[in-house]
């Protein structure tokens, strides 16, 4: 599939999408109007069911990730353990588990780890809970733990991404490596965290645009995703502006789209803070008195959050194993999913998949793999691996 001609236009400096004073080779103006394709995916297997083998039965699974050899690995967070499934959907290994030995995580704070998988097949998780990453072989052996230097007790480090070179992570995680006395940043950072020594070493290769204030809802997302040469691709505005970076950082191209982000309305307030308050009534009702407590909580926050004044209009961000960048928009509605656009890091608009034609993959693997992490009305988790076609890779 070709992908089409896009006006390229030289700037020395880019103002108004979000991070201030870009120096950037060039804007590359995307096409307005929207070129529908296909999301013709080939199922090639599921994992995860409630009466399934004892290994599938998932108690949530929070994260997933693959293998240079095709191998996904399912992160199970409240089980505590990291699944393996074959190319062909069979049962390789698990390993990890809850505890405080070697190779366990602290099971106070297992819904909050991070987790990804570098291409060698080795599976590295940050558990805050030990305030350290866990390594683990790529036969599943705990290999090492690298420590976090200084206190990390504050620090919750995700979502996680394998950097391309195979030996560091990346992440967007708002928090300081300073510890809470850490003045506050005005940026938001992008961290390489390199993992080769006894203790993490974090590089800030991006400082990201940070909105001001400190908005609950409809905040611009952070995103941040690896691309095969090593460079990354990032969102840190409200506008739709797709900023392509060297390894070290420096911006080279802005991909931008001509949709302005909404103003925020007294009924867009009303209507999101009336939906979260739904969702926390709903999970009160399905825990415990701990549980019940938390949604009180939650309850009180939403009721008093701070709101951004615009809606932003991109909401997610992926790389494909073959470095296509996928940017899904808003939906019709401020906080739904709308269209997925896919693009290439040099300016190529390849097309997008309508809005509910298919989801977000969770996870691209090798050989146009793709993983969607799913759960049923009875909140069971599983996972559908799809082969993307040649065009959307």
């Amino acid at each position: 599939m070709t992908t089409p001609r896009i006006p390229r236009l030289a700037v020395g400096i880019v103002f108004g999408l979000g991070s201030p004073a870009l120096q950037a080779q060039e804007v590359i103006e995307l096409p307005s109007r929207d070129t529908h394709i296909e999301p013709e995916f080939e199922e090639v297997y599921r994992v995860g069911s409630i009466d399934g083998a004892e290994w599938e039965v998932f108690s949530r699974v929070s994260a997933v990730g693959f293998s240079q050899s095709g191998d996904l690995y399912v992160m199970d967070d409240q089980g505590g353990r990291i699944v393996v499934v074959s190319p062909d959907g069979e049962f390789v290994r698990e390993f990890g588990g809850l505890g405080d030995g070697p190779g366990e995580f602290a099971p106070n704070t297992n819904t909050a780890v991070g987790f990804t998988v570098l291409r060698d097949g080795r599976a590295v998780v940050f558990d805050p809970g030990h305030g350290a990453f866990q390594v683990f072989g790529s036969d599943g052996e705990f290999e090492r733990s690298v420590r976090m230097p200084g206190s990390s007790m504050f620090l919750i480090i995700r979502p996680l991404a394998a950097a391309r070179d195979g030996r560091n992570v990346i992440t967007t995680s708002m928090g300081s490596f300073g510890g809470p006395d850490a003045p506050e940043p005005l940026f938001r950072p992008v961290h390489r965290v390199d993992l080769t020594g006894e203790e993490a070493v974090a590089h800030t290769v991006i400082r990201a645009w940070k909105p001001p204030g400190d908005p609950d809802a409809f905040a611009p997302v952070l995103s941040a995703v690896a691309l095969p040469d090593g460079g990354l691709a990032y969102t840190d505005s409200s506008a739709y502006a797709i900023k392509v970076a060297t390894r070290d950082g420096d911006l080279t191209r802005v991909l931008t789209r001509p949709f302005r982000p909404e103003p925020v309305t007294d009924r867009m307030r009303d209507e999101e803070i009336e939906r979260q308050l739904d969702e926390a009534e709903e999970r009160s009702g399905r825990g415990d008195e701990f549980a019940g407590a938390f949604a009180e909580l939650a309850r009180r926050r939403i009721a008093s959050m701070e709101f951004h004044h615009e809606v932003p209009v991109v909401r997610r961000l992926r790389t494909s194993w073959e470095g296509t960048i996928w940017v899904q928009r808003r939906g019709e509605e401020p906080g739904g999913d709308g269209p997925i656009d896919l693009l290439t890091p040099d300016g190529g608009y390849i097309g997008t998949y309508a809005a509910g034609s298919t989801e977000m993959p969770d996870a691209f693997g090798p050989d146009g793999q793709a993983a969607f992490i799913e759960r049923d009305e009875f909140d069971v988790s599983r996972v559908v691996v799809r082969r993307l076609p040649v065009g959307g890779r």
